[in-house]
């Protein structure tokens, strides 16, 4: 069996605290605010975020991560290594009632305009887990989105020097001045590095890592609501229309309802047109066997669920 990766919910967010790879990102009497701040990008839809479970035991959680999309101002100064803890910084902000990151509005502007500024503010795994779990994890997580730059404020391990291996993936890793380390009282050996990387600057012969990020975006073709995709993530769950409904506050009638008219803009987008045709004629296996289909070019299509809001066209003079 295969990692189970979804979004986090309230109930994940326990584990993943305890997940947390330093206190840097969070100091511990700020949970209770950060489980707040998790919460409002879950339900608002204005971050990347994944909880990857253990498939024997799917509530266990193996590795998590959160991110936020910023402006560019932003991008370009936490680059530029000048104050550390920025997942604290970010937090602070936000208990103070300010935007430090892009609201879901903004976010599906910019994803289908000139591309986000993703910063990762909280990410964790078991000690016990993998790269495969990591890399399937960041995956679910940075698939699909139309990114233009990367940033990540990663503790420095003394045990695993990974800076290499970091850069061989395509990464810029940069170092805040000593200063900057001892005002901010992080031990040396423990200090935070920032793992960066920039559509416009990036060295294409890398075949991995930060490429990924940079060539996983296609414009959708499906235009998806949000209530949409809100329901498909549902169902990649695996559960019922009943849970689906109770989940969305609407009837199991109108769930498919909503599944069909999904059919039919994969029908007027030419998407999986043999795949659907090679569906039974009718009854509850031909609405079994398109989902099945859909949910696997989803899978493979993760930018058919994410925020897209293009600009409106603006009209001609005399037209």
């Amino acid at each position: 069996m295969g990692l189970i990766l979804r979004e986090p919910d309230a109930g994940d967010f326990d584990q993943c605290i305890a997940l947390l790879q330093s206190p840097w990102p969070c100091d511990p009497s700020n949970y209770d605010d950060l489980r707040a701040m998790w919460r409002h990008i879950i339900e608002s839809g204005c971050g990347a975020t994944v909880v990857a479970l253990d498939p024997m035991a799917p509530s266990r959680v193996i590795a998590f991560g959160f991110a936020v999309f910023v402006a560019d101002e932003r991008a370009q100064e936490y680059q530029q290594c000048r104050t550390p803890l920025l997942a604290r910084r970010i937090l602070k902000e936000w208990i103070a009632g300010r935007q430090p990151f892009l609201n879901a509005d903004e976010v599906a502007r910019a994803n289908a305009g000139s591309g986000l500024n993703l910063l990762v503010t909280h990410y964790g795994r078991r000690i016990d887990s993998g790269p495969y779990e990591n890399y399937e994890a960041a995956r679910f997580m940075l698939s699909g989105w139309n990114l233009r730059s990367f940033t990540a404020e990663v503790c420095f391990d003394p045990q695993r020097d990974d800076r290499e291996y970091s850069r061989f993936l395509g990464f810029d890793i940069l170092e805040y001045p000593g200063d900057a380390i001892r005002r901010a009282n992080i031990p040396y050996e423990r200090r935070p590095l920032i793992w960066a990387a920039n559509r416009q600057q990036h060295d294409w012969r890398h075949q991995y890592g930060a490429t990924l990020l940079f060539a996983s975006f296609a414009p959708p073709r499906l235009k998806l609501s949000p209530l949409e995709q809100h329901l498909l993530r549902l169902a990649f769950d695996g559960v019922t229309d009943r849970t689906i409904a109770d989940n969305l506050g609407i009837s199991v009638a109108t769930v498919k309802k909503h599944f069909r008219r999904v059919y039919d803009r994969v029908a007027d987008a030419g998407v999986l047109e043999g795949l659907m045709a090679e569906a039974p004629p009718d009854g509850d296996s031909r609405g079994r066997e398109m989902r099945r289909h859909l949910l696997n070019y989803l899978r493979d299509h993760p930018e058919e669920l994410r925020p897209y809001r293009a600009a409106p066209a603006v009209r001609q003079a005399g037209a």
